[in-house]
């Protein structure tokens, strides 16, 4: 069908030339419920150590979507041991440190096995050595540049003109689509250069990203379109033509159902998405039995994928119940619970959804109501004002986030134990999002986030960022008791920090209006 040709041709030309993974004596990538023991030094010249250095694993869990992130000091010789749980037998994850939280290594672990991670940094604070044990299939490279790699792929530009696909057929955006990821091929062999088996997932890596963070926002790429061509005037969006689900066939080209995805950030993220897919129009699992859930599901996926049964249809599964935990931070229900008992029958997938769900339950305990409040109706250049003006005699902080900011959901997450510690201090959390995130998907993450919720217009969120100049999110604006700004800050500095400068600010200790950056 030519719709698909230019993605087929940018799989095939590439899958050509590139080995099947092979890990030795590893096996291939599966869903189970493991534990993975870690043990690893990081090696920190004089020049740049610090009293104390924390290490940040990021362990990705395929099955319930989250991106954990543990953190754990090192001792005075560098050292750390670790234990955290998976939802597969291989993980790919990545590890930095307080060092440089910009500079990362790819991690690779895998459940029984004594896993050991060991990297360094030169006096410039780049880390410039980094090992793994049990993955002779990857090379020290693959670990110190492979981030790097795909951020190159990811941020490439070609000169070609843009064109525009506001006013074409759904069809022809999916086309272009497969035409942007054949464009960045010649980027896999390029430097850093990586193995034949990086590339690989790399390579998947970044077409799911594609597809999830553009395609399956249509509306908001073809408004973006029209405006790039139309001197920053956005139209009405009544002019895009928004897709239906028989449009989607083309997700048969990217074969789902390979167990190499499982290595793959976008993996999980774009299941949740397809499940949030408005033309696709999924059905939420709430109590609905899994058995029935899944045949209602391969009902409308199976003629788009080109199956019917195997690993991508456990993810959604999985993912469904953890859009739950996620967005709502709900336990499950007593008739869920039941559910899943009956249907994975003490399987790995059981054990996971439960272990998952205890951790939900604590959660749940720091959980707040979320209040949606009317954008006052005052000119762009009154409005913060007007909002903090709401507040007044409180400390105000000012969250601005977005569904689709990773970094932003973690420091959520992490902040709901510091909002509790600040309760009945006069201290009030309100968050701030615009059109970039779905009306309907920001109504379903609030939930579970709660505070004080505003949802902009496009160019109220564009003049903000314009006048107080930040281009990256999260970003936390603090007021002081008299409305007066006294912090800006890009980036989560974590709970303990956080407390400390809100304190400062509730004491008068900020003068003036201060300006950091993570």
């Amino acid at each position: 069908m030519p719709i698909f040709n230019a993605i087929l041709r940018a799989f095939i030309s590439l899958l050509i030339f590139l080995p099947a993974i092979a890990f030795a004596q590893t096996p291939a990538p599966v869903l189970e419920a493991g534990t993975i023991h870690i043990s690893g030094e990081v090696s920190i010249p004089e020049k740049i150590r610090k009293d104390s250095v924390w290490l940040h694993l990021t362990i990705p869990q395929p099955f319930t979507g989250e991106y954990k992130i543990y953190k754990t000091l090192l001792d005075r010789h560098g050292r750390f041991t670790l234990k955290v749980n998976t939802t597969t037998n291989l993980v790919r994850g990545a590890a930095r440190t307080d060092i440089n939280l910009e500079n990362m290594i790819t991690i690779l672990l895998k459940t029984g096995h004594d896993n050991k991670i060991a990297f360094g940094y030169d006096e410039e604070g780049t880390i410039n050595k980094a090992s793994v044990s049990g993955f002779p299939a990857f090379t020290e490279d693959d670990l110190l540049f492979s981030q790097r790699k795909l951020d190159d792929i990811i941020d490439y530009r070609s000169d070609k003109p843009r064109i525009a696909l506001y006013d074409k057929p759904f069809s022809a955006f999916i086309e272009h689509a497969g035409n942007v990821i054949e464009d960045r091929r010649f980027l896999l062999d390029k430097p850093p250069f990586v193995s034949g088996n990086m590339k690989e997932i790399l390579f998947r890596e970044y077409s799911l990203n594609l597809f999830e963070g553009h395609v399956f926002s249509y509306q908001e790429e073809m408004m973006r379109n029209y405006s790039n061509l139309h001197n920053g005037a956005f139209p009405d969006s009544a002019l895009i033509r928004m897709p239906v689900r028989q449009d989607y066939t083309f997700l048969k080209t990217l074969d789902l159902n390979n167990p190499l995805y499982l290595l793959n950030y976008a993996y999980p993220s774009f299941a949740k998405e397809m499940l949030q897919n408005p033309a696709l129009d999924l059905p939420p699992i709430h109590d609905t039995p899994v058995r029935e859930w899944l045949a209602q599901v391969k009902g409308i996926l199976a003629p788009l994928l080109g199956f019917d049964e195997g690993q991508f249809y456990d993810v959604l599964a999985g993912n469904a119940y953890g859009l739950q935990f996620e967005h709502e931070v709900t336990p499950l229900t007593d008739k869920q619970v039941e559910h899943i008992k009956k249907h994975y029958k003490g399987s790995d997938m059981q054990k996971i959804l439960l272990r998952r769900n205890q951790e939900i339950i604590a959660q749940s305990r720091l959980k707040e109501a979320a209040v949606i409040r009317p954008t006052p109706t005052v000119p762009p250049a009154e409005l913060m004002s007007a909002i903090i003006s709401r507040y007044k005699g409180k400390t105000v902080v000012v969250d601005f986030w977005a569904t689709w900011c990773v970094p932003c959901l973690e420091a959520i997450g992490e902040s709901r134990s510091l909002k509790k510690e600040l309760s009945g201090k006069d201290v009030v959390f309100i968050y701030i999002s615009n059109p970039s995130s779905p009306k309907k998907q920001w109504e379903q993450y609030i939930r579970g986030i709660g505070g004080e919720q505003y949802y902009l217009t496009r160019g109220e969120w564009e003049h903000i960022m314009e006048t107080h100049k930040f281009s990256a999110i999260p970003t936390y604006f603090v007021y002081d008791k008299q409305g007066e700004l006294k912090l800006q800050m890009t980036g989560y500095p974590g709970n303990k920090d956080m407390q400390k400068l809100i304190m400062d600010i509730r004491a008068g200790k900020v003068p003036g209006n201060v300006r950091m950056e993570e």
